[in-house]
């Protein structure tokens, strides 16, 4: 059997529910009569036997109890029960007022079983009581039993206990019911087979439809169905007859007419789409297909702005207006500029939209890095200014009082006025590194001195953010040739991104090595991580990795561009390791051997 999209089995399908329904209904129905007639059959021979049993106590209470002595109970419930047609099936015993068995058509004359049970306890009373079934324990027999008080001058004087054994009435029952499961059973068998000839005939050609609806939507429009009968499901099939007839000769005509555009279109640069007034797409040029990068236009309108997050309104908007609306959109790594407009009917009735796509990313590229250019000065400038000001602000909430603290303070704010200074004349003479025009001032620099120099000034940035700044020194002589100015900034540069990336809490390790041909200058973070995809571009002008965190943390992608420039002048390099939410590590790469250039 199948069990997929259209399974017999498949609870999503009609057949499956109309089955289940069918049977459901069934079923309920037998369980209903057959629990009606199980409970009425019980009850009516519980009551049948409680009767018996009352008339048979009565007759004990009449003919023994109050007939004879209490000493001629005996002989006289033996003779009854000799003369008693339910001797074989019925117990009766006499009880006196102290719970004690004295005459019982059971053991004869020899001793009585003793009874303490609720029946018995509410004869005694004076009320009597009718139990429908008890067990007893030894021989597992089922009773029914049932108690009455003999009332003399107002008062119980006896107890007459009557106990059937009701096991036939029980098993009668019991057959009862393993028939009328036998019968639902039997029911259920014939209706799942009935329900599935009788869903077969209402899904059988709905089924039919379906499958001819989806060879219609692969594009076989010559699908018929046959109809067997006038009934719905007939004009179901009749219906979709005419409207694959009526699809064929429309699309037939939509053919000629977009082979006839198609000729005037194809030779065209720019891109022509045409939509009809319910968004289905008319005509689509190979320009198209060039300038969005794609093998196929299959869209509808909502689908193309959708794909490419053009604002969804512009449809209704070309519906009530007759103007041009001109939107930009990204296609891939293309900046396309798209004209909607709207074209009417000979009736003056709004038809659809022509869109003209026309290729602007170098417009955009353009525009994007003189603003990129102006957002990376703000931020590289906005660093030495937060340090200027921090120290500012420290030495007016009274550190200007401690002498020695405040020239200390002093010294740091003229070092980022003149970091300042660099960065301005670097922006301004960035065009001059690549005509060969920058001139370095090289000078011997002791590397200790020069790191823990550059890290104590950016350690008020790492505990503003409760950060940790780590220097692990050489502890030892170890020099580079290098224009400090310039390697401060590229220090800098590194060590505030670290601080910006990380979270707070985190720490920042700074740190000198050497091997036999570099020394190097590591700077490590445990902050946000550079993806792999990122990595190799990080050191292009402008690159940022996040554009929209990186603005927000003052980021411009010029930073690293910049120091990268630096580090080649200095016949060195600079190099990154990383993995997202990892941490980053960056190198500064001195080679031993660089010798001063003037």
């Amino acid at each position: 059997m199948k069990n997929g999209k259209y399974g017999v089995f498949s609870m999503k399908s009609i057949k499956s529910r109309l089955i289940a329904m069918y049977l459901g209904l069934v079923m309920i129905v037998m369980i209903v009569c057959g629990s009606f007639i199980l409970i009425s059959l019980q009850d009516i021979e519980i009551r049948r036997a409680e009767e018996q049993m009352r008339l048979y106590a009565e007759k004990i209470r009449d003919q023994v109890a109050l007939t004879y002595e209490e000493s001629g109970f005996q002989e006289g419930l033996l003779q009854f029960s000799q003369n008693s047609s339910n001797t074989s099936t019925i117990q009766g015993n006499i009880i006196n007022t102290d719970g004690q068995t004295i005459a019982s058509t059971v053991n004869g004359r020899g001793s009585f079983e003793q009874y303490k049970n609720s029946a018995v306890i509410s004869a005694l009373g004076g009320t009597p009581y009718f139990s429908e079934k008890s067990r007893d324990p030894e021989s597992g027999t089922i009773y029914i039993e049932y108690a009455e008080p003999v009332l003399v001058s107002g008062t119980v004087k006896y107890v007459i206990f009557a106990r059937m054994d009701a096991s036939n009435i029980y098993s009668g029952i019991d057959q009862t019911r393993r028939t009328l499961v036998l019968s639902v059973a039997i029911a259920f068998l014939l209706t799942s087979v009935m329900g599935y000839i009788f869903a077969n005939t209402i899904t059988g050609p709905i089924l039919t439809l379906s499958a001819k609806a989806k060879e219609l939507a692969q594009g076989k429009l010559d699908q018929t169905v046959k109809v067997y009968s006038k009934d719905e499901i007939g004009q179901l099939s009749e219906s979709f007859n005419y409207m694959a007839m009526e699809l064929s000769r429309t699309l037939g005509e939509m053919s000629k007419e977009k082979n006839k555009l198609e000729i005037i279109l194809h030779n065209m640069t720019d891109g022509v789409l045409s939509f009809d007034k319910s968004g289905q797409i008319v005509h689509c040029n190979s320009a198209v297909l060039e300038l969005l990068g794609i093998d196929e236009f299959k869209d509808d309108f909502n689908g193309f702005i959708n794909r490419y997050g053009i604002t969804s309104g512009v449809y209704i908007d070309m519906m009530n207006t007759d103007f041009t609306k001109k939107i930009n959109f990204w296609a891939g790594k293309k900046y396309i500029n798209a004209s909607f407009s709207p074209y009417l009917s000979e009736k003056n009735i709004f038809a659809g939209v022509v869109v003209v796509l026309q290729d602007n990313t170098e417009m955009k590229r353009l525009d994007d890095m003189r603003k990129e250019f102006v957002a990376n000065v703000s931020h590289e400038l906005r660093t030495p200014l937060t340090t200027v000001k921090s120290y500012a602000e420290t030495l007016l909430d009274g550190a200007i009082d401690d002498k020695e603290t405040a020239m200390e303070f002093l010294g740091i704010i003229n070092n980022e006025a003149d970091r300042m200074s660099f960065l301005v004349r670097d922006l301004l003479q960035l065009s001059r590194f690549d005509n060969n025009q920058i001139e370095l001032t090289y000078s011997r620099i002791n590397v200790d001195s020069f790191i823990a120099e550059n890290v104590k000034a950016s350690r008020i940035l790492a505990e503003n953010k409760k950060q940790e700044l780590i220097f692990k020194p050489f502890n030892r002589d170890v020099f580079i040739m290098a224009d400090r100015g310039r390697i401060t900034q590229v220090i800098n540069n590194i060590v505030t991104n670290a601080i910006k990336y990380s979270p707070e809490g985190s720490t920042i390790k700074v740190w000198p090595e050497e091997d036999s041909k570099y020394v190097r200058i590591c700077v490590e973070d445990n902050g946000i991580g550079i993806s792999k995809d990122d990595l190799p571009r990080i050191f292009e002008r402008f690159y940022r990795v996040d554009k929209a965190r990186s603005r927000a943390m003052g980021g411009t992608g010029l930073g690293l561009a910049i120091a990268k420039e630096i580090m080649d002048r200095h016949g060195g390099k600079i190099t990154v390791e990383s993995e997202m939410l990892q941490g980053t590590k960056m190198t500064m790469w001195f080679p031993k051997n660089m010798k001063q250039e003037n």
